[in-house]
């Protein structure tokens, strides 16, 4: 898993159980990364799935490199 700074930046001020529901989420697609919703019909590795009540998270695929890059967290805050 690699985190964006874009990403990294918009965590800032996350509660503690947001924070918590983000890592048990990127746990779950770190082992199953298609097991969410595709945000473009011919770019299928961009994907989106959200964390608990919280927010959302973007990320993008590389099954080759056997990882997900998160490039965008939206929460309610």
């Amino acid at each position: 898993m690699k985190l964006h700074v874009a990403a990294s930046s918009q965590m800032k001020g996350l509660p503690g159980e947001a924070l918590d529901a983000l890592i048990s989420r990127t746990t779950d697609l770190v082992e199953e990364p298609w097991d969410a919703r595709a945000l473009y019909k011919d770019e299928p590795e961009f994907r989106m799935s959200t964390f608990g009540d919280f927010g959302v998270m973007y990320f993008k695929v590389d099954e080759a490199e056997e990882l997900i890059t998160i490039f965008n967290v939206t929460w309610a805050g």
